[in-house]
């Protein structure tokens, strides 16, 4: 029996989800609201103390971290396979993955900038200050004050971009030589970054990548035209809270871009 705690807009759960539904495997769904705070319950903590999703409990054992959770469920639900068979191709695919985790950090450091910050900023301080006060990790807590404060301002922003170009740019080259990130075969490497992708969509910043990387263009339209993106990202968003990622999102766009083209041209 697999059971997973996730969240209906995390990422890192919606990597997770991506997996099961390419393995067609069943689970038994326990949805947080992190908006809420069902992440810090005791309970909760209790399975996963860094009070994150998602959270994979596979008959009665408990699992965290994304990336651990897709190669797991990959080897004990080994069809279809989503890693290559050999051990070259596997070594590259986890440089992909491993990557995923660093490029995780960006993701939330654009999230925080642009949707997040416009969420807290309508609430009292004693509010806001304790949604940071409660990460446990210091320097994760720090790094949500002064994105609070500052907004795309915030050093932090400028290193994300960064990361993205980065990403890109390897990205771009790997394509040209499939569809893939591994070539012809689908694999963990690429479900690791969809749900990253349509995040940034969601908040209105697919220039980034739409304006300066035609194949990194394509093969995310590629990803949502698979089955898995819609039953496992697309559904899973509720149609008010995409509307208020636009709202939120649209007036920050030209800042993005404009930030974005400095990056570049500095690479």
């Amino acid at each position: 029996m697999l059971a997973l705690y996730h969240a209906d807009t995390a990422v890192c759960a919606a990597k997770v989800r991506v997996t099961l539904a390419e393995k067609a495997l069943p689970f038994e769904g326990k949805l947080l609201d992190l908006g809420r705070g069902d992440q810090f319950a005791p309970d909760y903590r209790k399975l996963n103390p860094n009070a994150a999703v998602p959270t994979l409990v596979h008959d009665g054992w408990v699992l965290t971290e994304s990336t651990v959770i897709n190669e797991y469920l990959d080897e004990a639900f080994p069809a279809p396979a989503l890693r290559p068979a050999d051990a070259k191709g596997r070594a590259r695919m986890r440089l992909w993955t491993k990557r995923e985790d660093q490029i995780h950090d960006a993701i939330n450091t654009m999230t925080v900038a642009i949707v997040f910050r416009a969420d807290l900023l309508e609430k009292p301080p004693e509010e806001r200050r304790k949604r940071y006060e409660n990460i446990p990790d210091p320097a994760k807590r720090e790094k949500w004050r002064q994105l609070l404060e500052q907004g795309l301002d915030a050093g932090y922003v400028a290193d994300a971009l960064g990361r993205f170009n980065k990403l890109f740019r390897d990205m771009d080259t790997a394509l040209a030589e499939g569809p893939w990130l591994l070539g012809d075969a689908f694999s963990l490497a690429d479900i690791g970054l969809i749900s990253f992708f349509s995040r940034m969509e969601a908040m209105e910043s697919a220039g980034i990548w739409r304006d300066h990387y035609p194949r990194v263009a394509d093969w995310f339209e590629r990803c949502k035209a698979r089955p898995s993106y819609k039953t496992a990202i697309a559904d899973y968003i509720p149609a008010a809270r995409a509307a208020h990622f636009t709202r939120v999102s649209t007036p920050l766009r030209g800042k993005v871009e404009q930030a974005f083209a400095r990056v570049m041209a500095t690479a």
